[in-house]
């Protein structure tokens, strides 16, 4: 019996994502986001940090040679712009073809993600720690059993936790 596609089985996230955001990266002249997500490794830490990529504009006739927009940190274009060309050959060699072929720099803050904020953990009722221990009493992986218990106490710490918010409004 022949399985088809949609009766496989779970999927990787990844797999979904990546169709669900092309369409938006593409826009953006991102038509592969491994740049976005490697910019890191190609440039080195120090210019990552001072620096991220913003848009490829590809010529009308070519699907190569593109001009890399990069959001630079005031005070570092002049960086970038000593190691033009070797930043030009890291990212050629990342794709393996000629994807750019020159960097416009644009200098201005670099928008980063806000650090997330740790989360409180509010600790589990008595009720609810025995009804953890209650479920998963017969199961005999140990393993199995501490993931299933930390799940648990997550998931009920995080109800605790929305709760505890909505009283303090």
């Amino acid at each position: 019996m022949k399985q088809t596609q949609n009766s496989a089985g779970p999927r990787a996230i990844a797999s979904l994502v990546g169709k669900s955001s092309r369409a938006a990266l593409v826009r953006r002249g991102f038509a592969q986001a491994d740049i976005l997500t490697h910019w890191p490794t190609i440039v080195g830490p120090n210019l990552a940090n001072c620096s991220s990529p913003e848009k490829l504009n590809y010529s009308r006739q070519k699907n190569s040679e593109a001009t890399l927009r990069i959001r630079v940190a005031p005070g570092w274009a002049p960086e970038f712009q000593h190691f033009e060309p070797l930043i030009i050959e890291r990212i050629n060699s990342f794709f393996g073809y000629r994807a750019i072929a020159k960097l416009q720099l644009i200098q201005a803050p670099i928008k980063r993600p806000e650090a997330k904020r740790e989360r409180r953990t509010v600790p589990l009722s008595d009720v609810q720690k025995e009804w953890v221990k209650e479920t998963i009493k017969n199961v005999s992986d140990t393993a199995l059993k501490n993931r299933l218990e930390a799940v648990a106490t997550s998931m009920l710490g995080a109800r605790n936790r929305e709760t505890k918010s909505k009283d303090h409004t």
